[in-house]
Formats: structure tokens, sequence, C-alpha cells
């Protein structure tokens, strides 16, 4: 039996009775978000813009991570002054993160964290984190840090050190500040569980994958019960058929643990593409207040075409082609109780 044939036939369809009906914030609590809105420009397709700001209106997010991000003129197309950007805005990077902050939630400070070309290795160009100081309404504080980690791109196995290593600065950096408020927004480019996103949870660089627990977490992973589940926040889109979607591939959890430290061929050898690479994870004190996550698959942000992208001589970006589709990533958010 041809695998591609297999892997389509383990894709749970099952109808989102949920997802068009996200729960409203209560006015003591902070909703927190994630999203990789994959390769967005300053002058998306109207479509695509269309369905982002409707996405951005039904998620209801206060705070909101984002990833490949082209510039603040980018983001400008969905937030107005209600809204502060914050984003270094590299001229010479074409795919930052972001965060973006809500009033009465405010933005105190933001900075970059680990810049440098001799820190390209863990962190490539310019992606490197971001670190917010995000003040709430009531002056509670929230360290807020946007990731986007060194994709699998050129096989797993060659890239693990360098998401490994860049969750261990990061878990360093954390393990410094034990008494602020810690959210970890961002595409991991590993699922739960894995050797990298273990390292943030224990602070321990020679933890192994699979499950950790710990009586003293340096980070609480609030979406390991969504993995559990097999829940994906990547790989969705391509499955769309135009009904509704539950986030959730047959098998996600178990292929992404058969593969760990090992070569194999990407999609050929796998029977599902889906995978949860996006997380919010929280210090432990903050970990009592969450509520469970969730994962927004409503039609706006499954349907639409992909664009196209090239780099030119001097190693930018150029859209070749203007998707319709919001993006090949899910958003992720989770409310805080105050």
């Amino acid at each position: 039996m041809p695998m591609r044939w297999l892997r389509s036939l383990l894709v749970t369809a099952v109808l989102a009775v949920g997802v068009a009906c996200i729960p409203q914030t209560r006015s003591d609590s902070a909703r927190f978000a994630t999203y990789n809105i994959q390769w967005l420009s300053e002058d998306a397709h109207p479509d695509r813009v269309n369905r982002l700001k409707n996405i951005f209106r039904s998620v209801n997010a206060d705070v909101i991570g984002l990833q490949e991000i082209s510039s603040r003129k980018a983001l400008e197309q969905f937030f107005d002054s209600n809204y502060t950007i914050a984003i270094m805005d590299e001229v010479d990077e074409d795919q930052e993160v972001a965060l973006v902050v809500r009033k009465p939630y405010r933005v105190e400070s933001y900075t970059t964290l680990f810049r440098g070309k001799e820190l390209d290795f863990p962190f490539p160009g310019k992606r490197d984190v971001l670190w917010a100081v995000v003040v709430g309404p009531t002056g509670e504080k929230f360290s807020v840090y946007v990731l986007h980690n060194k994709s699998r791109g050129g096989g797993r196995m060659n890239t693990d050190p360098q998401r490994q290593m860049a969750m261990g600065m990061l878990a360093a950096w954390i393990a410094q500040r034990p008494k602020e408020h810690h959210v970890v927004l961002g595409d991991l480019n590993d699922a739960p569980d894995d050797v990298s996103v273990n390292i943030l949870e224990t602070g321990n660089l020679a933890v192994e994958g699979g499950r950790v627990s710990s009586s003293k977490p340096l980070m609480v992973n609030l979406m390991e019960p969504l993995y559990d589940k097999d829940y994906v926040t990547l790989g969705l889109n391509k499955v769309y058929q135009g009904q509704p979607l539950e986030p959730i591939m047959n098998r996600a959890k178990s292929e992404n643990e058969r593969f760990r430290g090992k070569e194999y061929r990407f999609p050929d050898d796998v029977l599902t593409e889906g995978v949860l690479f996006d997380q919010i994870l929280v210090s432990p004190g903050l970990a009592p207040r969450a509520a469970t996550p969730m994962i927004f698959s409503g039609k706006d942000a499954l349907e639409g075409t992909t664009g196209r992208t090239s780099k030119n001589a001097e190693g930018r970006a150029v859209y070749t082609e203007k998707g319709t589709g919001a993006s090949d990533h899910l958003p992720v958010f989770v409310d805080i109780r105050g």
C-alpha cells in the first residue's frame, strides 16, 4: 500500500463543535496567543488580509506572539492604535518575531536576546528571542518571550543541536530570574517531549526525550495534554476539504516520537505530516492560573492557497506568488486568570 495513500486514511476528521465557539476572555484574565503567519509581507493578498483579520478577531487575544513577520508595516495591516507592536524591524531579516499587545495591557520594554553573528548556530539570522516586559491593567508584570527556533529543514537529527543549544541558553536566562512571571510563546520546531523543549522545561542540558516530571520545573508546558491527544498546529491545511476539522491528526504524537533520534525521509516515511510545533509554556507560579489551551482551526485558518517566495541576489525574500490562505500554522491561545 503506498505510504501517502495510507497516510490519508489515518487523518482524523471530526466536526469541530467548539472551534467557532471560542469562549470570551474573563474580565480577570489575560489571553496569550502564539501564531506563525508564514512569510507575512507588507502587501499581502486582500483575501489573506481578510482571513487574518477574522482570525485575530476570533482569537481575541490580549498578548500575541508572532513569527515570520517581514516588518512592522506588515502588522499594521491588522492592528490599529489600540495595539502596541513590539518588533525590532531589522531591514535585513524577512522572518522576524514580534509581539502585539492590546490596551489596557502595555509594553514596558522590549529587546532581543542572544544577538550577534557568533550566535547564528542556535539563532539563525536575526531570529533571536524577543523579550518583552508586559504590564497588565492591575500592574502585574509578565516577562514574555517570542521564539521561532531553527527548523528541521536539512534533517531533524542534523538540526537538533541548534534547537537544543537555543533552549539551553533561554533556560539559563529564565533560571536567573526566579521571581518573574515568564511566558514563552513560540514556534519551537519541535514537539512537546522532544529534547529541546524538555531542556526549557527542566533547565537540564542532559535531559532526554520523552515525558519528564520534576518537583521543581523551570517552565510548565501547557500543550502536553493536547499533544497526548494528537492535536496539531501544522499540517492540517493539507487535508482541509471545506468541512470543519478538529486540529487532530491520528498518530501525530506517535510518529514524532517514533523518529526521534533517527534518520528518516520527510514526508515519505511518516504516516502523518501533522505535528504540534506551536506551544505556550509558563513559569510554575502561573501554571495553576492557566486554563486549557485551545487551537483555532476555523475555516479562515485553513482555506486559501499557499504563497511562494524566492531569494534575490541580496538574500531578501521576493514574493513571487501571493497566497490567499492565512498560514500553514494554526494559532494557539490560553487564558491566565488574574
